[in-house]
């Protein structure tokens, strides 16, 4: 296992919506797309620009931040961060001390299904989760941290 002590989620905005999403934990990063943010029905559903993408980037973490703080010893929680048409990408979060051990997945849950601002009862499971890295291990004071920086800027 890999320790780090670097992880961000951001929004790069390109005038897309696609492929400005960025997860990166130390120095590896994924890109997806913010299109699932933008036509979220649950915050702002008169906007689709993106301030709004923003807005639920910002509300999307809050959540991630309150199942993290909820995780006893030993327990895991399961943090969307790409909202794809046949599936979803999860980061698998199981505390370990005061240590996160954090591997990234996928599911077969649709990203249209599941709105950004609003996961309550997918947070603490994921049906069919599968893995597709290495787990990595952070500090979790450090990944929420991490977490409370803004993730809007470029």
């Amino acid at each position: 296992m890999q320790a780090t002590d670097r992880i961000s989620f951001r929004f790069e905005h390109n005038g897309t919506f696609h492929n400005d999403l960025v997860l990166q934990i130390g120095e590896q990063e994924w890109r997806c797309d913010s299109y699932y943010l933008q036509i979220d029905r649950g915050m702002l559903p008169d906007r689709e620009d993106a301030a709004k993408v923003r807005a639920v980037l910002r509300r999307l973490l809050d959540q991630w931040c309150t199942a993290l703080g909820r995780l006893s010893d030993g327990q895991s929680c399961y943090l969307p961060y790409d909202f794809s048409d046949q599936y979803t990408g999860w980061l698998r979060c199981t505390l370990d001390g005061d240590r996160l051990r954090v591997q990234l997945g996928t599911a077969g849950v649709q990203g249209h299904s599941l709105p950004p601002s609003q996961l309550d009862g997918f947070l603490d499971s994921i049906p069919a989760f599968r893995p597709c890295s290495h787990e990595v291990i952070i500090s979790r004071n450090v990944f929420l941290r991490s977490l409370r920086a803004d993730p809007a800027t470029p």
